[in-house]
């Protein structure tokens, strides 16, 4: 299983705007995608023009995928519009999971 995990810092809220527009579309179609078990995007409440980002993939090979799908390069291109304060994405790799509760 993989996690990516990051955040995104942005120059305005413009920018964030047109990423949480763009992002819409890219989950709903992601979640659909054979492999991918969660997918999310959302603002950050405790840092202003921040969003984070999680999604958790079977393995590999769906994450590969994923990439090569349309709706993915209609998103980069929206991303390449950007320029990110920062932009940290990291993938982990897990090898299981359990209840916190």
């Amino acid at each position: 299983m993989l996690i990516v995990a990051g955040t995104a810092m942005f120059n305005s809220d413009a920018d964030m705007e047109k990423v949480l527009d763009a992002g819409r579309n890219m989950i709903a179609a992601s979640r659909t995608e054979a492999g991918c078990l969660d997918y999310t995007y959302s603002r950050d409440i405790a840092a202003e023009k921040s969003m984070r980002f999680f999604e958790l993939w079977e393995d590999q090979a769906a994450l590969d995928r994923h990439f090569k799908e349309p709706h993915m390069g209609t998103f980069q291109a929206v991303l390449g519009e950007i320029k990110f304060a920062s932009l940290d994405i990291k993938i982990y790799n897990v090898s299981g999971s359990r209840d916190m509760f």
